[in-house]
């Protein structure tokens, strides 16, 4: 890709370019996470349709000229968008959010600011899907926003289960100074047995059992890590013993389904209540579901009510289920970048602000917490 003479555009523009265009990546995203939750608003579909024509002319204003093919492809899209050619949907919603990642840092790769690896071949054909969706009949449009999420995303795919999981759960515990004594040993099986009760739930628990840990540490442990360790290991075992066509349902639940979902934390706090050193895991377990703005369930507790234990295992959880939750509804995890947008949207709502800045860091200094 030709690279720009730099020196040739003031710097006072450079700068000005810089902080908008931030600024405008920054509110797209925002505007397409909370199109999945409003997807006919024609306001956001109008803001978002004016950033990007903004951005695309900027470049252009700057001299970036072979930038724009990107822009103009979304901008494309977006119009189709407006004209209900096209409809939204969240998978939709993960192509641009990640069509907007990879001009991020194709600029900022041609600023010479971060080296992406991008080459002109991957953005010509990112433009070229995006502009054949664009024009695409209703027929052939879902295999065509599968065929562009895979070509964004190549690490979308199914997760495997892992081998050897009761050795792998002991030297996790062993690296945060817990003692796998009789009881954790018995919790793991639990979790393990539990999730074979779907094929969508293999590897979850580890997952989470690795992240929550982690956050945990970085937040100075005010949760002693094996009461941790075991409600994240017994949070859901409630659920194993639902009907699967409940489980596995893509349309929405019904008021006694709903119920029933909403209950399951009780299984796992009864069992735990009744076993000694336990108490504080029960806790958890049973409030996992609280929001920090006190909307959640079962007793809409706020932030300042709730064990640090499960301000943190909601966030892992939901993290955990928006990049492998819907395997049975579209065959695909949902792209990290939208999993991490979406956590840090509702902080100070539905998670605490505190402990999702820890989330953060915690995927920043270990990245492949999140590529399990």
């Amino acid at each position: 890709m030709a690279t720009p003479n730099l020196a040739e555009i003031p710097s006072d523009l450079l700068a000005d370019f810089r902080l908008e265009s931030s600024e405008q990546f920054q509110r797209c995203e925002q505007l397409l996470i909370e199109l999945e939750h409003h997807p006919n608003d024609g306001e956001r579909l109008r803001e978002l349709f004016r950033l990007v024509h903004t951005l695309k002319g900027n470049l252009g204003y700057i001299g970036l000229n072979e930038l724009m093919q990107v822009p103009q492809a979304m901008e494309d899209v977006l119009a189709c968008l407006r004209e209900a050619s096209l409809s939204f949907d969240s998978l939709l919603g993960d192509i641009l959010l990640l069509t907007l990642d990879h001009s991020k840092a194709l600029i900022a790769q041609t600023l010479g600011d971060t080296p992406a690896h991008i080459t002109e071949a991957q953005s010509q054909a990112l433009a070229q899907g995006l502009s054949t969706l664009a024009k695409a009949p209703a027929a052939e449009q879902t295999k065509l926003r599968s065929t562009l999420l895979r070509q964004l995303d190549p690490d979308t795919q199914l997760p495997s289960p892992s081998p050897a999981e009761q050795s792998v759960a002991a030297e996790l515990l062993q690296r945060y100074g817990i003692t796998a004594d009789a009881d954790l040993l018995f919790f793991v099986e639990l979790m393990q047995a539990s999730e074979r009760r779907s094929q969508y739930w293999q590897g979850r628990g580890l997952r989470q059992l690795q992240l929550a840990l982690q956050i945990n540490q970085l937040g100075g442990q005010p949760v002693a890590p094996a009461q941790l360790a075991t409600a994240v290991c017994l949070h859901d075992l409630g659920m194993a013993f639902l009907p699967l066509e409940i489980l596995h349902k893509q349309s929405a639940y019904s008021r006694e389904e709903r119920r029933q979902m909403q209950a399951h934390p009780r299984l796992a706090h009864d069992l735990l209540k009744r076993m000694p050193n336990w108490q504080e895991a029960a806790e958890i377990v049973m409030q996992h579901q609280e929001h920090a703005d006190g909307s959640g369930y079962p007793k809409g507790l706020s932030e300042i009510e709730i064990n640090p234990g499960a301000l943190i295992l909601g966030i892992v959880d939901t993290f955990d289920a928006r990049t492998h939750e819907r395997a049975h509804q579209t065959l695909t995890k949902r792209p990290l970048l939208r999993a991490i947008l979406e956590i840090n949207n509702l902080a100070g709502s539905q998670f605490s602000q505190h402990w999702v800045e820890l989330f953060n860091q915690a995927l920043q200094q270990q990245p492949e917490l999140a590529h399990q």
